[in-house]
């Protein structure tokens, strides 16, 4: 029986701002702001497993234990390239420290761009459970689910910009007295911009864990013949720990997500006239979409995304392997404080094997998936094992 799993929630996109002296502010990603940057409430990784093969849906109840870890590498922005801390013109205020004699903004710091170097491994265990009803339901049976995460997060991230320069460069007739001046006032404003650094790092460089949000579904699933159908809707609860002043949080904050869905299965092996590399073949796909509330905590909304996924498998005995497809896509703008957020819009790929083993006369069934993101936009590039055990009883 096909139960999808949730993925990894291991990051925010937010852009920080940190003030310098009053008038100098350098943007950095990965701040605290927004709550939900860099991930959606959709894992990052494929759902589909060995339990596409399944030709029943037998009615009782039924659980799963899921371990998965994960090593993100990099984050990426909205060009797909790793995410820098953007450089920027600064104007400085030489007024009061010149006597007058420099106005404010005649000269300014130039800062380069710096970068970011992130990298965080995610432990999570999943304890899902439900109920299969009888298929008494327009010759289908609802399924009911509540998936429970328990995360852990360790994060090492570093970011570097290198020393701003005055521009433009002072007049050889200038007075040592002035020069003097414009030369301690871009000292000062580089020494708030290395602090400022110093301060998002912080917030950033370590560990979380606890409950993260908990997922409530329901799913209307019905079988003919060789074709399997599942709508399914799926509420994700603020249940999650979060603290907006942190980098990693179990928790996405306090907002809710409504997701919606289909999926097919085909069992092309059924057919006892096919030819032979058929036998124990299925394929899957399926199509869902997902609404977010405002974060309460930041008056941050992220966009409504979209989440297309297919699948393969063999079955050969006990033994089933197979790989999937997965693309995740934001269609629509952030929004902050009701004003919308261009240039943010998230995207993901995912793909990888996975293989199975069903424990002969015995509902129970485990799972080894390895998926490895790609392509990404305002995502993380991360690496994801997962194993599962599935039983019913």
């Amino acid at each position: 029986m096909y139960q999808p799993q949730p993925g990894l929630a291991v990051m925010t996109r937010a852009m920080a701002r940190t003030a310098l002296g009053g008038c100098i502010v350098a943007s950095l990603p990965l701040a605290a702001q927004a709550a939900e940057g860099f991930r959606l409430r959709h894992p990052p990784v494929g759902l589909f497993g060995a339990e596409i093969a399944a030709r029943a849906d037998a009615p009782g109840f039924f659980g799963t234990v899921s371990l998965s870890h994960a090593r993100v590498t990099e984050v990426v922005g909205d060009t797909g390239d790793t995410l820098t801390v953007p450089g920027r013109v600064v104007p400085l205020p030489t007024g009061a420290a010149t006597g007058g004699a420099v106005a404010n903004g005649t000269y300014a710091l130039q800062v380069p761009a710096g970068r970011v170097d992130l990298t965080q491994t995610q432990t999570q265990l999943n304890l899902v459970g439900g109920l299969v009803t009888r298929p008494d339901y327009a010759g289908g049976s609802f399924v009911l689910r509540v998936n429970v995460p328990l995360i852990r997060q360790s994060r090492s991230f570093q970011a570097t910009q290198p020393q701003g320069t005055l521009a433009p460069v002072p007049p050889a007739q200038l007075p040592a007295q002035l020069r003097g001046a414009l030369n301690a006032a871009a000292a000062a404003a580089n020494a708030q911009v290395q602090s400022g650094l110093a301060a998002t790092a912080a917030s950033q460089n370590t560990d979380a864990s606890g409950l993260g949000d908990v997922e409530l579904s329901v799913a209307w699933v019905r079988r003919m013949e060789r074709l399997r159908v599942a709508a399914n809707v799926n509420l994700h609860l603020p249940t999650g720990r979060y603290d907006r002043a942190r980098g990693p949080n179990p928790g996405f904050g306090d907002f809710s997500t409504l997701q919606s869905g289909v999926a097919l299965t085909y069992a092309l092996g059924d057919n006892p006239g096919g030819p032979r590399w058929m036998q124990g073949v299925s394929l899957a796909g399926r199509a869902s979409y997902g609404v977010n509330s405002t974060n309460r905590d930041t008056a941050y909304r992220s966009g409504n995304f979209a989440a297309l996924e297919g699948a393969a498998v063999k079955v050969t005995g006990p033994w089933a392997v197979g790989a999937n497809l997965l693309r995740l896509q934001q269609v629509t703008d952030d929004r902050s404080a009701g004003a919308r957020v261009p240039g943010m819009r998230y995207r993901t790929h995912a793909a990888g094997p996975f293989v199975a083993y069903k424990f002969p006369g015995r509902d129970l069934a485990v799972n080894a998936q390895l998926n490895q993101s790609f392509g990404g936009r305002n995502a993380l590039v991360a690496r994801t094992l997962q194993l599962r055990l599935v039983g019913a009883w």
